[in-house]
């Protein structure tokens, strides 16, 4: 993500998305009530000679946002046109956002909303994650959000000690410089096991793997594995900024201190007291509950805690909407 000019005095920021990932984060901070403009295709009514017919054409136009969606790669914001150089005001557009664009985006800006572009503006190299064992593995890839992306099935049953293993071997280490080639910069290979072992052997031996791979292992496969690999720190011994590796320890640490009776809370109504004594110092949210509880989230601020913004696209921001959206670490313990 590019900031390209920044006005806050005016509520203003003009920003330009340089990857799908920042097309989601947009979504998540332009809310209905603010304001989208810059260049935008709309049908045109022109006339020529006797007729009028409609022609596809650029202009620019500001419209008040009512909904937002992300799908196929595009963000589109929907709302009433309030200005624009060519056509009939008031009209309803949906005004299109894609990557490489510039937007200019009006809003009330508050300091979790800055905060997430900031992260935005690092670049997050893309990391493959490979969790496997004799039987399975699955690969997931790591930027600004974790996707799901394939498994490959190993040897099972009966059989499963006496099999050649080499084909299975072979079919992952394809994977892996295929990721390379579609833009993965670093691959973890973790498990229980022998078998990360048995695949690190073969990635010395492949020399555009050399340098890229790091191994790690765990007590599960499958997704569950998937997300140890994010609790157990090696993204962060890679990255020095991670951002989900940031979220999955900061949830994880509410379930510990609710084990043990520590300063927090949950639930939003919980929370939300919590909020309006000054006793909250991280508020974690939801990044679906965002929309609806925005005067909570301000409330926070203006008390001095830190904002937090989990996403529900990984195992322990599920957790986090399970038990309602919310939670909080403490200044004190509150009855």
């Amino acid at each position: 993500m590019k900031i390209i000019k920044k006005d806050l005095r005016h509520n203003k920021l003009v920003v330009k998305p340089e990857t799908e990932d920042d097309l989601w984060l947009l979504e998540k901070i332009i809310q209905p009530g603010d304001s989208v403009s810059g260049k935008t295709v709309r049908s045109i009514v022109v006339e020529r000679g006797d007729k009028r017919e409609k022609v596809k054409k650029k202009i620019f136009a500001k419209i008040a946002v009512e909904k937002v969606e992300f799908t196929d790669g595009i963000l589109r914001a929907g709302g009433k046109i309030v200005e624009a150089s060519e056509g009939v005001p008031h009209a309803h557009h949906s005004f299109e956002i894609e990557v490489g664009g510039l937007v200019t985006i009006e809003k009330d800006w508050h300091k979790y909303h800055l905060d997430q572009l900031a992260t935005a503006q690092k670049r997050q190299p893309k990391i493959l994650i490979c969790v496997l064992d004799d039987e399975s593995a699955d690969f997931a890839t790591l930027t600004n959000r974790l996707s799901h992306d394939a498994s490959i099935r190993g040897i099972t049953g009966k059989s499963l000690g006496e099999q050649d293993k080499s084909p299975y071997y072979r079919e992952v280490i394809r994977y892996l410089k295929e990721a390379l080639k579609r833009g993965a910069e670093k691959i973890i290979i973790a498990g229980p096991g022998f078998t990360k072992d048995n695949i690190m052997k073969l990635v010395k031996s492949e020399k555009e793997l050399s340098g890229k791979v790091f191994t790690d292992s765990l007590a599960h496969t499958g997704r569950t594995g998937v997300q140890e690999v994010l609790k157990r720190g090696i993204v962060d011994k890679i990255l020095k900024d991670s951002r989900i590796s940031d979220e999955t320890r900061l949830v994880e640490k509410i379930f510990e201190e609710l084990g043990k009776e520590g300063n927090v809370a949950y639930g939003r109504e919980e929370v939300k007291k919590a909020v309006e004594m000054g006793a909250v110092e991280t508020l974690l949210i939801s990044d679906t509950m965002v929309r609806d509880n925005e005067e909570v989230m301000k409330k926070a601020e203006q008390m001095g805690a830190l904002v937090k913004i989990i996403s529900t696209e990984h195992e322990s921001g599920k957790r986090l909407l399970s038990m309602g959206g919310f939670a909080a670490f403490l200044r004190y313990k509150i009855n």
